[in-house]
């Protein structure tokens, strides 16, 4: 491991592929550069993936230019206005400074065969100045060590074996951009690549699942996609894949704004893309949304339980991307390959390069849930993952912004954000209060609750503790939360403040429907055979609307008592005929009215005579 290390530093210290462009000869007319970007495969369909990769064809005077060596493609660069990483660039522009082991495995699956993928990994690392790597059996790679010298690269077609479908120059060069891409980010891991017969789901789906049961893999790359979104539960094998713990990434797409599947699987790690820029110390200096990065709602796929997106613009669906990583083909990898029938380097660029750097990654740092993972607890959306939040650029137009335009926290193009390996401290920068709005009757009481949120848009691991004040009717407890409504109705707005941030609810204090009743005469006295004759007035409050019902108890034995009208809405008449042998006394009356759940009394007296 030591003398791989001394081996990457002294990498380290190569010029970056920024440099100017070589001066001409003295009188030597300079030429004149340009460049276009060309997708590698063809679309693919609701049933047929697509690679997803992009080559930055360069031309010098019009001809097409093939660069023998990556310091060909350091004297374009500038004059092509364009920038190109070689692997120590790429590992610089991150802070990735740890390089795996040979046990920790990243399965790369694609379709087709690339006959000269081991030929052009190993040009490529030995250039890069990457660790050797050897080619071994599947069976070999199942049985590494993290002690063992040298990571082993094996191949195998769908199924483990090793009778490789037909050769296909589109998908090999994709094959050749992800085995290098994962080199660059974990130079010691060991890469286990499969080859699908074909480009069908179906296909595919079977090399998923060979990669997922097989040892050491930790994380699957999938770098192509669907024309538009597919159902996972008709292609569940990427789901169950990233249910056994594995890192599953794939492609969020090269057309812009716009879902496609693997990518918009539940739980799958979609992998959005970006522009890098470095400064001329080949630190990360600036990263922006790159415009063909795919992003969006899926229209099958639920969202899970782990992306815990504030207010998600796509409610219950699965929303796309989830993280990303540099794909602009202007900002693109040197990958060594053949293309256009001349094998030499070029560079590339595409989410196909944003899914492997990703899941190298993943793969490097053990996984999901490792103590040193860079998915520590809840896959991507922990809320200590690090993650550089990108904050401007766009894919496109779309009817809800942050679908289609990064900003801070959680976007479409960008997902949480892009790699960074240095550890990162969660800022305090939204508090929500929950309820948001709350209506409470005068005298009652309600619990508001508040959650702080960092510069992520994740909860934070610990919450600060929360100061709690009201204005307007009503008052509240200042530690827990809990509002009091008191005897007057109005609004009023809850706040919930730590430090200078702060979060509101709004609260309607309302009236409580009620009756009370008044009688009138309050007292009467008549002699015995007489009749009393009482007024009862109902009168409503907080809006009261119903009826009452109304009884009267403590009349003497015998007498005949009368309510005119009952139920009533206002006023009734109640009397009390009494006997002639009606006992000499005074009798306390109680008038009782029973409206719905509302039970109310009045009182009066009554005194009777010889």
């Amino acid at each position: 491991m030591r003398h791989v290390i001394r081996r990457l530093v002294a990498v380290a210290a190569a010029a970056l592929t920024v440099s100017m462009l070589a001066a001409p000869a003295a009188g030597a007319a300079s030429p004149s550069w340009s460049h276009r970007d060309l997708r590698i495969c063809g679309p693919g369909t609701a049933d047929t993936a697509a690679c997803l990769s992009v080559v930055r064809q360069f031309y010098e005077n019009g001809q097409a230019y093939h660069a023998q060596t990556p310091g060909d493609l350091k004297s374009v660069a500038k004059a092509a206005a364009s920038v190109s990483y070689t692997a120590t660039n790429i590992r610089a522009a991150y802070g990735i400074t740890t390089v795996g082991d040979p046990s920790r495995v990243i399965a790369i699956v694609d379709a087709y065969d690339d006959p000269a993928a081991f030929t052009n990994l190993t040009t490529y690392r030995g250039t890069m100045g990457l660790p050797a790597i050897n080619s071994c059996s599947l069976n070999a790679l199942t049985a590494l060590t993290s002690t063992a010298g040298t990571p082993c690269f094996a191949k195998v077609n769908q199924t483990g074996g090793t009778s490789y479908p037909r050769a296909d120059s589109g998908w090999a060069n994709e094959i050749d951009l992800d085995l290098q891409a994962a080199s660059a980010v974990c130079p010691m891991c060991s890469i286990l690549l499969l080859e699908a017969s074909t480009a069908s789901f179906a296909n595919l789906g079977t090399a998923v699942t060979t990669a997922s049961n097989t040892k050491h893999v930790l994380a699957i790359s999938n770098s192509y996609g669907s024309t538009g979104d597919a159902s996972g539960a008709s292609y569940p094998q990427w789901d169950n894949a990233a249910k056994k713990g594995l890192a599953v990434t794939a492609s969020t797409g090269d057309n812009g704004y716009g879902a496609s599947f693997p990518a918009s699987g539940t739980y799958v790690l979609a992998v959005g893309g970006t522009n890098l820029q470095v400064d001329a110390n080949g630190v990360r200096s600036s990263e922006t949304a790159w415009a063909g990065a795919g992003s969006g709602c899926s229209t099958y796929n639920a969202a899970p339980s782990w992306q815990a997106i504030p207010g998600s613009p796509c409610g219950t669906m699965k929303a796309i991307a989830d993280v990303s990583a540099d794909a602009d083909p202007s900002s693109g990898l040197q990958v060594y390959t053949t293309y256009s029938g001349k094998t030499g380097w070029y560079v590339f660029g595409g989410t196909s390069l944003s899914s492997p750097l990703t899941g190298a990654l993943y793969a490097m740092q053990g996984g999901y849930g490792g103590s040193t993972g860079l998915l520590a607890g809840a896959y991507a959306w922990a809320p200590t993952t690090p993650h550089y939040d990108v904050t401007s650029g766009s894919n496109g137009t779309c009817a809800i912004a942050v679908l289609c335009t990064a900003g801070p926290g959680w976007d479409g193009p960008t997902g949480l954000g892009s790699i960074q390996i240095a550890p990162v401290v969660q800022t305090l920068t939204a508090i929500t209060v929950s309820p948001s709005s709350a209506s409470v009757a005068v005298g009652a009481t309600q619990q508001f609750t508040a959650t702080a949120y960092d510069q992520y848009g994740a909860a934070m691991a610990t919450q600060p503790a929360f100061t709690w004040t009201v204005s307007g009717v009503g008052s509240i407890d200042s530690g827990s939360g809990l509002y009091s409504a008191g005897t007057t109705t109005g609004t009023a707005t809850v706040t919930a403040a730590s430090g200078s941030v702060s979060g509101t609810a709004s609260v309607t204090v309302t009236a409580v429907p009620d009756f009370s009743l008044a009688v009138n005469p309050s007292s009467q006295t008549i002699r015995r055979g007489g009749t009393a004759t009482y007024t009862v007035t109902v009168t409503g409050s907080g809006g009261f609307t119903g009826s009452v019902t109304l009884s009267v108890s403590g009349a003497p034995g015998g007498a005949k008592v009368t309510i005119t009208p009952n139920p009533t809405t206002s006023t009734a008449t109640v009397t009390v005929a009494t006997r002639t042998n009606t006992s000499v006394k005074t009798y306390s009356l109680t008038i009782t009215g029973v409206s719905g759940g509302l039970t109310r009394t009045a009182s009066a007296s009554l005194t009777v005579t010889k």
